[in-house]
């Protein structure tokens, strides 16, 4: 009998344990990444990262067929223009926020092919902020600090890829 309870103590605290876990988790993954992010790059600036080879870990197992740039965010001062041209092959803009949830995206595949050759401006606004007295693309993160992650194609001749990131811009707005 008492094996049983003990049983049922360890399995009920293991239950218990792995949604604690969840909880709390990504909040303190993200605090670190964007608390180390921004003592080496600095906030509300696209920074584009090298090539990543099997010792990059800048980003969380990053894959060899991407190049980076990343802003970490932080809207506490007031919105960020955002202003990026999209390459003709893979290319995505990716938000997230603290919790490390992707509350935001946009891309060239598929339904958007249609974005290739553009430039891509937007203004990130707060969720105090009102969309409505922004024109354009507005995208409205849900937390004040968070960052932004774009990823394009590193396959083959990557100039024009490399060379969109290079121009990416994250800034306050004017």
């Amino acid at each position: 009998m008492k094996l049983v309870r003990w049983l049922i103590v360890i399995g009920v605290c293991a239950w218990a344990g792995q949604y604690a876990l969840a909880l709390v988790l990504p909040n303190l993954v993200m605090e670190t990444v964007y608390a180390l992010g921004g003592k080496s790059i600095g906030y509300n600036q696209f920074v584009v990262n090298r090539i990543p080879d099997e010792a990059s870990r800048s980003i969380v197992r990053p894959s060899p067929d991407l190049l980076y740039a990343v802003c970490l965010y932080d809207l506490k001062d007031g919105p960020l223009a955002i202003e990026t041209p999209i390459a003709e092959r893979y290319w995505s803009l990716q938000f997230y926020q603290m919790n490390t949830d992707n509350y935001a995206g946009v891309t060239n595949q598929r339904a958007e092919k249609h974005r290739v050759g553009s430039t891509m401006k937007m203004t990130l606004i707060s969720r105090d902020d009102d969309p409505t007295t922004y024109g354009g693309t507005v995208i409205q993160s849900p937390t004040d600090r968070g960052i932004a992650l774009l990823r394009a194609s590193a396959i083959g001749n990557r100039a024009a890829q490399q060379a969109a990131l290079d121009a990416s811009r994250c800034h306050p707005v004017d």
